[in-house]
């Protein structure tokens, strides 16, 4: 038995220390550490693992009738995007960067992930839009009410799995009040090896839209790459050199094929975003053909005005074929 309680003693002491240290070390991954802890303690009982995911889906609304109350146009945070802004060459890290992990936000209405991001992001350049991560969600709308956060998890992977390296590791908070208008809100967080750049909107009076593209006249061939983009109306703002915040990427299919299923769907990486009522949803195309010598841009938008359930479809014309944009529209609600 003094064998076993001297074990716990040593244990205890030893995970205090490394507690010490991670603290004077990179307080960001402190507060990280402790917020993990405290949902646990608080929330594990009723809502599962810490890593679990939100068991909500979009379109609660679309064709389901609305409660008659908590579900209604609402506040929500959008998330533009996770830039990798600057590193820490002095601990070891140089351009580019191999990073694999996840993002995700918290709200209250069933307190588990909404995944933003996760698995590998692979090569991050240099180079500006490069340090951009790839984002995938999220896979509902963001409540801006009560709790709100953050999570980021990032890693840089190394030669082997003893040399990955933690790239950034913290929680950011947002305090969830009362705002009459829409605006857009630019966070810098710097942790013990890199600083992030996260770009986002708190839009209010805002529903929920999720779109998808089908490709309904012709073919898409393979010599074309494309950018879906989305744009929310509420707030125009430009950045440095022209470059346009508010812009929802879906799906960009680089120097890739643009993927399509059999049935003509275009799968794209991003589909959810939250629309204010009072604004549009504008949903854009732009396509490349691949080739050194010939540049062939193909652009076409359509513009859509925010439901509180039900759909909107249009058609978007790529001169070689002709896609249509479903939009489904619902309330965002507060109950689990």
């Amino acid at each position: 038995m003094m064998k076993q309680a001297e074990a716990d003693s040593s244990k205890k002491a030893e995970a205090a220390k490394a507690e010490a240290e991670t603290m004077d070390s990179d307080y960001e991954a402190y507060k990280a550490s402790f917020f993990r802890d405290d949902w646990i303690a608080v929330w594990s009982r009723k809502h599962g693992s810490f890593e679990d995911t939100t068991k909500l889906g979009p379109m609660r609304f679309t064709d389901e009738p609305a409660p008659r109350y908590g579900a209604l146009p609402m506040s929500t945070l959008q998330v533009f995007s996770v830039k990798v802004e600057g590193i820490k060459r002095k601990r070891g890290l140089q351009w580019p960067l191999d990073v694999f992990g996840i993002v995700a936000m918290r709200d209250s209405v069933d307190f588990n992930r909404n995944v933003l991001s996760s698995a590998a992001q692979g090569t991050t350049a240099k180079r500006s839009p490069k340090r951009n991560l790839a984002l995938e969600g999220p896979t509902r709308a963001v409540l801006w009410m009560d709790h709100l956060n953050i999570e980021v998890k990032l890693t840089v992977k190394g030669a082997t799995q003893s040399e990955d390296k933690d790239l950034s590791f913290l929680v950011v908070p947002f305090v969830c009040g009362d705002a009459t208008y829409s605006r857009q809100i630019c966070r810098y967080k710097t942790s013990k090896l890199s600083t992030l750049r996260l770009t986002l909107d708190h839009i209010v009076r805002s529903v929920e839209a999720t779109i998808f593209v089908r490709v309904s006249d012709g073919s898409w061939p393979g010599c074309f790459r494309t950018q879906f983009a989305a744009f929310t109306t509420g707030i125009h703002r430009k950045g440095v050199a022209g470059v346009d915040h508010n812009k929802i990427l879906l799906l960009d299919s680089g120097s890739g094929k643009v993927p399509i299923t059999g049935e003509g769907e275009i799968m794209l990486s991003r589909r959810v975003v939250s629309v204010e009522t009072t604004g549009k949803l504008r949903v854009c195309v732009k396509a490349s053909e691949v080739s050194k010598c010939v540049k062939n841009d193909v652009k076409d938008e359509l513009f859509f005005t925010p439901k509180e359930a039900n759909r909107s479809s249009g058609l978007l014309d790529a001169s070689f074929c002709k896609m249509e944009v479903t939009v489904a529209w619902s309330l965002v609600s507060y109950l689990g």
